[in-house]
C-alpha cells in the first residue's frame, strides 16, 4: 500500500508511553502506520522532521468563541490555532433559547468558516434545555455541557429571562442524575466558585474604594472560595455518581482539597487548570489584560497547581480562549470591576507549556501530550483526536523543542492585538502542524485557507 504522507526522522511523542524514533504513516486522513527507521515505506509525500518532536495535535477543550465578537469571525480566527499546534477546539456556548433551534446555526457557521476541527459544550441553563436533552444528544452528537455555578440564583437577572435554573446544589445533583440515565459517557463541566463569597467580596471592595489591579481582582475571589465549590461538586457527584470535568482550577486550596480526599476523585471526575493559573500571578505586570474570572493569585497557589500536574491530580490543560480586543476589553472602563472578562491566548499553549513545563519545571514531553492533547480527547469523547496511534486522526504538532521564539499577537497570526503572555520568549515552537493528514502551518505560516475544519460528533 501507498501512503500518503510519510513522517520520518523525527522523535514522536508518544502520550502515556515516551519518545520514541519511529516514522509515522498517513493515508485518507488517518494514522495508518507506525514503523522502524529502517522501514521502506512507499509515500506520495514525505516530511523530514530531522530535530524536531512530533506531538499528537493538541486539543484545547475550553474556549469561548463568539462571546465578544462574531462567532464568524473567531471562527475564522482560528489559524492562530493551528500555528500554535491546536488542531481541534471543544467551544462552550450558552444561550437561554432551545438549543435544538439555536445549534445548527452556529454548527453551519463553524463547518463553513474554521480552520480546525471542533466540537461545542453548551450550558444548561433552562428547564427546556433538560427537557430537550436527549434529541439534542441524538440528533447533533453533542456529550458534554457546561453548569455554571458562577450564575447560581442570577440567571434569570443576567439573561433577562424567567425560565433560568437556578444553577443550585440541587440543579447540579438533578442534571448530573440526567445525563447518568441517558448515558454515563455525558460529561458536565462546571465552573466551581462560591458566589456568595465572591459577590460579597466585590460588593465590600467597591464600597471601600479598593485600588485598581490583579491583586484586588484575586481578592474578590479567593482561593477558599473555589474550594469550597469544588469539595461541594465532588461530594455531590459521587453521591450521583456522576461524570464531572472541573474547569479552569486556580488555587492551591483547590489542589489541597483533591489531594486531601483522594476518594471523592477515584472515578467520574477530570481537572483542567490553563496556563495563566500556572505562569502568572496577581503581581504580573501584565496588569488587567489578565482579568479573568476565576482570577489568578499569587505564587503558591501557580506553585501548587504545576505540582497537581506533576502528580497527576491536574489531568488537563485548557486556554479558557475569549478573543476579544484592547478595545473591547476596555470598553467599559479601564478599573477593575468595569474591564471585561477574558483575554485571548489559545496559540501560545505549547510553547508556553513547553517552555515553562518541561525546560524550567523537568515535565516530560509525554507528560505534556497527555495534558495538551490526550487527556482532554478523552475527557470529551474524541477518541480520533489527541493521540498517535494506528486508527487517530493524523492530527499532529510538529515541534522543534529548542527554537526560541517572542510572543507577539503578529507572530500568532491573530487578529487580537495583545497577549498576556506578550513579549516573553519561549523555547518550543511548532515548525508544522497536520490536520487529518493536510499540512495546515509549514514554518511556522498557514498554507490553507479558513473552513476546511470539521464539526466532529461524537457518540454514546
Amino acid at each position: 500500500m501507498k501512503i500518503d504522507l510519510l513522517i520520518k526522522n523525527g522523535s514522536v511523542v508518544f502520550p502515556k508511553e515516551g519518545v520514541r524514533q519511529v516514522q509515522v504513516g498517513v493515508k485518507d486522513g488517518k494514522i495508518v502506520g507506525i514503523y522502524e527507521n529502517t522501514d521502506e515505506v512507499e509515500s506520495h509525500e514525505v516530511l523530514d522532521a530531522s530535530g524536531l518532536h512530533v506531538f499528537p495535535g493538541l486539543v484545547d477543550a475550553h474556549e469561548h468563541l463568539g462571546i465578544y465578537n462574531s462567532v464568524v469571525d473567531d471562527f475564522r480566527d482560528t489559524k492562530q490555532h493551528a500555528v500554535g499546534g491546536v488542531t481541534t477546539v471543544v467551544n462552550y456556548d450558552r444561550q437561554v433559547e432551545s438549543y435544538l433551534d439555536f445549534f445548527p446555526r452556529v454548527q453551519a457557521i463553524g463547518e463553513k468558516n474554521s480552520y480546525i476541527d471542533f466540537t461545542y459544550s453548551l450550558g444548561m441553563l433552562t428547564e427546556q434545555h433538560l427537557d430537550e436533552l436527549e434529541e439534542v444528544v441524538e440528533r447533533f452528537g453533542l456529550t458534554s455541557f457546561k453548569f455554571f455555578r458562577n450564575y447560581e440564583k442570577q440567571l434569570n437577572e443576567k439573561f433577562n429571562v424567567t425560565n433560568g435554573l437556578d444553577l443550585s446544589s440541587y440543579d447540579l445533583m438533578r442534571i448530573l442524575e440526567r445525563f447518568k440515565a441517558v448515558s454515563p459517557k455525558l460529561l458536565l463541566a462546571v465552573h466551581c466558585e462560591n458566589m456568595d463569597i465572591n459577590r460579597s467580596l466585590i460588593a465590600k471592595y467597591k464600597a471601600e474604594g479598593a485600588e485598581d489591579g490583579l491583586r484586588t481582582w484575586s481578592l474578590t475571589s479567593p482561593g477558599y472560595a473555589e474550594a469550597e465549590s469544588l469539595l461541594s461538586t465532588l461530594y455531590l457527584n459521587k453521591v450521583v455518581g456522576g461524570n464531572v470535568y472541573i474547569v479552569h482550577l486556580t488555587s492551591a486550596d483547590s489542589v489541597d482539597v483533591l489531594e486531601a480526599a483522594p476518594w471523592l476523585t477515584e472515578s467520574g471526575v477530570k481537572v483542567e487548570t490553563c496556563a495563566h493559573y500556572l505562569c502568572l500571578t496577581e503581581d504580573s505586570e501584565v496588569g488587567l489584560d489578565a482579568k479573568v474570572g476565576p482570577p489568578v493569585h499569587g505564587q503558591r497557589d501557580s506553585d501548587r497547581l504545576w505540582e497537581g500536574i506533576k502528580n497527576g491530580t491536574i489531568n488537563s490543560i485548557g486556554t479558557d480562549h475569549v478573543p476579544n480586543s484592547h478595545e473591547k476589553k476596555y470598553g467599559n472602563g479601564t478599573g477593575v470591576f468595569d474591564t471585561l472578562y477574558g483575554f485571548p491566548s489559545v496559540g501560545s499553549l505549547l510553547p508556553v507549556m513547553i517552555t515553562e513545563g518541561h525546560h524550567n519545571r523537568g515535565l516530560s514531553l509525554e507528560r505534556i501530550a497527555e495534558i495538551t492533547s490526550y487527556h482532554p480527547a478523552e475527557s470529551f469523547n474524541l477518541p480520533s483526536k489527541g493521540r498517535i496511534e494506528i486508527g487517530a486522526d493524523a492530527d499532529f504538532a510538529i515541534v522543534d523543542i529548542n527554537k526560541k521564539e517572542v510572543i507577539t499577537p503578529d507572530r500568532m497570526h491573530s487578529v487580537a492585538d495583545y497577549s498576556v503572555f506578550e513579549g516573553k520568549e519561549v523555547s518550543g515552537w511548532p515548525v508544522y502542524t497536520i490536520s487529518r493528514g493536510e499540512i495546515i502551518v509549514e514554518n511556522g505560516q498557514p498554507t490553507k485557507e479558513y473552513g476546511r475544519g470539521n464539526y466532529i460528533r461524537r457518540s454514546i
